[in-house]
């Protein structure tokens, strides 16, 4: 009968095309692309005068690669320790600015984070403004004793507010041309120490 014959053609022919498909099954790569994970950008670190001195006022300044100032980054500051942040001194302002003041000679790393940004650091070299140079000059004798004036200088200039001690006590300061008169007396040993914030102390 015409079913029984048509069926069997019909299931093989199926099984031919299934396994065809089967045979041409291909393994299919798909690249899935987007935008890149953001590279943190680098801070620039400007301090502001480059030639820092003990105790006077430096500017700490921050911006991004613009060049635009980056307000609440955190600053840091140590001396003699580059593997570590050191103290922290404080936050900048809208100005990306902060204000400090280096107590002490020396090599200081200044090191800067802030969230989004890489951290950075430099170094900054910190110097005393200069050497003290000493003189005295007699002014004026009286029997045992003599009036001498002290002359405390620095690279030719007079240094105002010099503290002198003799023999461990403290008699004054130098006055705007960097002077201060003492009594001597004769027959007396003297040891004179002169200080100034800034300067390296002198021993005379």
């Amino acid at each position: 009968m015409p079913s029984r014959t048509v069926l069997p053609v019909a299931v093989a022919l199926l099984v031919f095309i299934v396994g065809a498909l089967a045979l041409n099954l291909r393994m299919i790569e798909v690249n899935v692309t987007g935008p890149s994970p953001p590279v943190a950008n680098k801070l620039k670190i400007d301090v502001i005068p480059e030639d820092v001195v003990v105790n006077e006022e430096v500017k700490i300044i921050i911006k991004d690669p613009e060049g635009s100032p980056i307000e609440e980054a955190k600053v840091y500051v140590a001396k003699n320790h580059p593997s570590t942040k050191g103290i922290y001194i404080g936050k900048t302002n809208s100005s990306g600015e902060l204000t400090y003041v280096f107590e002490e000679e020396g090599w200081y790393k200044v090191y800067v984070e802030k969230e989004g940004f890489l951290p950075q650091e430099t170094l900054v070299n910190v110097r005393l403004e200069g050497t003290l140079s000493f003189s005295i000059e007699l002014k004026e004798a009286h029997n045992n004793e003599q009036l001498k004036t002290i002359h405390i200088t620095s690279n030719g200039y007079p240094v105002e507010k010099a503290k002198i001690y003799i023999n461990g006590t403290f008699v004054g300061y130098t006055n705007s041309n960097g002077e201060l008169s003492y009594t001597f007396k004769l027959g007396k040993v003297y040891e004179i120490t002169v200080k100034k914030e800034g300067y390296r102390g002198l021993l005379i």
